[in-house]
């Protein structure tokens, strides 16, 4: 045996007292692989896929006019206006015990709630001529009762206008002529209830601008 054979068996001597193998064992096991951490699931897909049905409109319904038509009549619940459609025209009473004071031709503040019922009806149904016309009751002159209804049908009017109602408008004022109740009772005395309802603006609203429209 020569020197580098003899070298050579005495390495590999040293490498197996180094690296000793059983042939019973076994190789280590492989560590086994923990399971894969569950990923947290997104915000989004715990809301529901289908698009949320959209909340049904509220349906408002329109204000209710004061002033209702039934038949040929309208009528204003807890109000002093009265009012009366006949043919092509619609006639508004308004007690001039509620629009001004005694002696008086400038509308009350309180006013304001009953010519608003009366403008609904002009912008509805006006088209044609409106006519305003004033009356008192029978105490004073003939003169002045003239002068004090015409005042209260021009108030009417610029009441109307300052409200945004430009229409063909026409004044007049009565006076004590044309009365719907008696202002004296069969015996002569004084009717205060028929006075009162004798203090009036009249309003006409034509429906048509001309007849058969």
């Amino acid at each position: 045996m020569n020197a580098t054979t003899a070298f050579s068996l005495l390495a590999a001597v040293a490498l197996c007292a180094c690296n000793p193998q059983s042939s019973g064992s076994q190789a280590p096991a492989a560590p086994a692989q923990s399971a894969p951490a569950q990923q947290a699931q997104p915000a989004s897909a715990a809301l529901q896929t289908a698009e949320p049905q959209p909340a049904p409109a509220q349906t408002t319904s329109a204000p209710v006019s004061s002033v209702s038509a039934q038949g040929s009549n309208l009528s204003a619940t807890g109000s002093s206006l009265s009012a009366q459609q006949t043919g092509f025209n619609i006639e508004i009473n308004l007690a001039s015990d509620v629009l001004f004071d005694f002696d008086k031709a400038d509308l009350k503040p309180e006013a304001d709630a009953e010519l608003q019922k009366a403008a609904e009806v002009i912008r509805e149904k006006g088209k044609g001529l409106i006519l305003i016309t004033g009356h008192t009751d029978s105490k004073g002159s003939e003169a002045y009762n003239k002068k004090l209804s015409l005042a209260r049908a021009e108030a009417v009017k610029q009441w109307f206008e300052k409200h945004g109602l430009h229409y063909d408008y026409q004044t007049d004022g009565k006076g004590a002529a044309d009365p719907i109740a008696p202002n004296t009772n069969e015996d002569g005395s004084d009717n205060p209830e028929g006075r009162a309802k004798n203090r009036r603006v009249e309003i006409v609203i034509n429906k048509t601008k001309q007849l058969g429209e």
